[in-house]
């Protein structure tokens, strides 16, 4: 936890406006100014709250906040008219101020007179996240200083003038103490200056023909939230005050279920009470490890902390999912691409949007993935309650959406919203489902993998090519042939000779053969256990040697499982090649990277074989490879795409054939 701010002083932050009347300016639905209000009626202890919510709602509204850490949205339409639309959630000002009301069985009026409102301007509100710098006092008095500056339409000017109404009502009702009235910085110094002038009862709406409560679909509170749902579920259990526990990182990832059989373990993910568990404790790590000291003696959701939180917490169910790892230079470039994201919008700190966005940039999209399932923990909303469920997306209620479309599809996530697709991973009800799939005999590869990895092949065999000829290119001026076209850089060069040059290509003698990858170098032999041989099944497909990860660590389906390449071998024409791994031939290799390579010279039928590795062949390979009349072709692998190594070097092994008919449901 950082540091606390300053004291309030409430005689600048919530001034008298009238005799018993405070008037406190609020941003609506951000956690900041929640922190800001809580500590505001610790302090001072009204005798009653007002709020600006419209009078017709009242009723709704308390079952609503009764109904908490359940989140519930308020839906009311007229004809003719824009409807009215509430989601009551822990984080919102307002509805902290009703609930620490009700715990001490104080009065709350609602004061917004219920008129027909079609101003569709949106102010643009400054980072509420400053007040932890400024102090509340300097953000709230700027805001509303900013606002009362622009002339007021007549139909703010109507509300204000119930408002006063509604308040002065309301602190006459009061049998003593101050009302503190809660209503939105736009409006505060109007107000304040309408309770000290005569006021009449306005003439509005007293009831509607049509109230909906709802309970919140757990799905829709990414696309109707500004702040991520873990913002508010750290929240809700900070206010709660239940014991944390010391929950360590590697308890809140998205582990395997563990289902073993066989030595298999699916990677499905945990499913009922053991994920309701897993939310649980990463609610403690975030609560631990994702707040701030606010004012007072009660800690706050620190949103820019839980984005670290977020980010450990995803980068650890990604390297437990898939296998791979972030590096530092990821994290550095994730929190700085995410923070320019927010300050191009007018915010200080990212949220929910730029995490993914952010993510996705620095890996790929189930490292987006992660972050955001991180981020939308809340333990207490599930899909059904004891009233009818909602489920509602953020550009139904014109809340200005965007859409991103994304490789995979993800849940509607929502910064100002932001709705982005989803298509969700195939869960088992029982993992061990999953593990009868291997009953079958016999292992195969997934075919759109296996033309993934061809195509490669046949790339790198052109690309060794390519370099011999240029190494061996011969360029000279032009004299009676353009040989194999003009040389753009070297005529520049020479410009001033007013010559041109021509250039020719070297030939190569004799083709590329075989190919090996190697990714990793496994010098203890225990980094990719799995070691394999498999011949083509059609005369397109080339035989292969690999060592990866052990696929019985990664059951993602029934009788499917995942691997990481450490390195693989490839050569042509199929049926030739013989179990690598036992051949005595290559005892003498120091690891199995210098397997590959010993047999892709041994099984190549061409001159060139191609060598890529992040380093170059020891000199060892290369006077093995020239007493066969070789040459190791080294590539580093530095110099090839790192978005087609990473698709490449991720194979699925499925137990049996027919697997392949069910395969692309379950692969990610």
């Amino acid at each position: 936890m950082s540091r606390g701010p300053a004291p309030l002083d409430l005689d600048t932050l919530a001034p008298t406006a009238a005799p018993g009347i405070r008037i406190l300016p609020v941003v609506h639905e951000r956690l900041e100014m929640t922190a800001v209000v809580r500590a505001v009626l610790d302090q001072l202890e009204p005798a009653g709250v007002a709020l600006e919510l419209p009078t017709t709602l009242a009723e709704p509204v308390k079952k609503a906040v009764q109904r908490l850490p359940r989140i519930s949205l308020i839906v009311s339409e007229e004809p003719g008219e824009d409807a009215l639309v509430w989601v009551v959630v822990p984080g919102d000002p307002f509805v902290e101020a009703l609930r620490w009301a009700a715990e001490r069985q104080r009065p709350v009026s609602f004061v917004d007179p219920d008129l027909p409102y079609r101003e569709e301007h949106r102010d643009p509100v400054p980072d509420p996240y400053s007040i932890w710098n400024l102090g509340a006092e300097a953000y709230l008095g700027l805001l509303a200083a900013t606002s009362d500056a622009e002339p007021a339409a007549e139909s703010d000017r109507r509300r204000e003038a119930g408002m006063a109404f509604h308040t002065v009502s309301a602190r006459d009702k009061l049998a003593g103490g101050e009302l503190l009235a809660l209503v939105g910085a736009a409006h505060s110094q109007r107000l304040a200056a309408a309770v000290n002038r005569p006021v009449a009862h306005p003439f509005a709406r007293v009831s509607r023909t049509a109230i909906d409560l709802r309970h919140l679909h757990p799905e829709s509170l990414t696309g109707l939230l500004p702040d991520a749902p873990l913002a508010h579920a750290v929240w809700e259990r900070l206010r709660s005050g239940e014991p944390v526990a010391d929950t360590e990182l590697d308890e809140t990832l998205s582990r395997r279920v563990s289902v073993v059989r066989f030595g298999l373990r699916v990677i499905a993910g945990q499913g009922g009470e053991e994920e309701a568990e897993r939310r649980r404790r990463l609610l403690d790590y975030a609560h631990r490890h994702g707040t701030r000291e606010a004012w007072g003696d009660r800690p706050f959701p620190d949103r820019r902390a839980l984005g670290r939180v977020v980010w450990k917490v995803g980068t650890g169910s990604y390297q437990e999912q898939t296998g791979e790892t972030t590096g530092p230079w990821q994290r550095r470039l994730f929190f700085d691409y995410a923070e320019r994201c927010a300050r191009v919008q007018g915010q200080l700190v990212p949220g929910l949007y730029e995490w993914v966005m952010a993510a996705r940039g620095v890996g790929d999209d189930n490292l987006a993935w992660e972050l955001f399932d991180a981020a939308r923990t809340y333990p207490w909303q599930q899909q059904q309650a004891e009233i009818e469920t909602a489920r509602i997306e953020g550009s139904e209620l014109d809340l200005g959406s965007r859409k991103i479309r994304f490789r995979r599809r993800f849940f509607r996530v929502k910064q100002r919203p932001v709705a982005l697709p989803i298509r969700e991973r195939p869960q088992p009800e029982d993992p061990a489902d999953w593990l009868r799939g291997f009953d079958a005999e016999g292992l195969c590869s997934h075919p759109p993998e296996d033309l993934v990895i061809e195509d490669y092949g046949r790339f790198l065999q052109q690309k060794a090519i390519s370099i011999l000829s240029v190494e061996r290119r011969r360029v000279e001026p032009f004299a009676t042939s353009l040989l194999d076209g003009i040389d753009i850089r070297e005529t520049l060069r020479n410009i001033h000779q007013g010559k041109v040059y021509v250039q020719e290509y070297g030939r190569v003698a004799g083709e590329a053969g075989s190919v090996v990858v190697i990714f990793d170098r496994d010098h203890a032999n225990d980094l990719f256990p799995f070691t394999m041989t498999w011949l083509g099944e059609h005369d397109q497909e080339s035989d292969m040697a690999f060592y990866s990860t052990s696929p019985a660590e990664q059951v993602v389906g029934p009788g499917i499982m995942r691997a990481t390449y450490g390195g693989f071998m490839l050569t042509l024409p199929r049926g030739r090649l013989f179990d690598v791994w036992h051949d005595r031939d290559y005892r003498f290799a120091r690891d199995k990277g210098e397997v590959l390579t010993m047999a892709a010279i041994d099984y190549s039928l061409e001159k060139i074989v191609v060598h890529v590795a992040a380093e170059a062949p020891i000199e060892r390979l290369r006077r093995y490879a020239a007493a066969q009349r070789k040459q190791l072709l080294h590539i580093p692998l530095a110099s090839l795409s790192p978005v087609t190594l990473k698709k490449i070097r991720v194979l699925h092994i499925l137990a049996g054939r027919d697997k392949r008919a069910v395969a692309k449901s379950y692969i990610w």
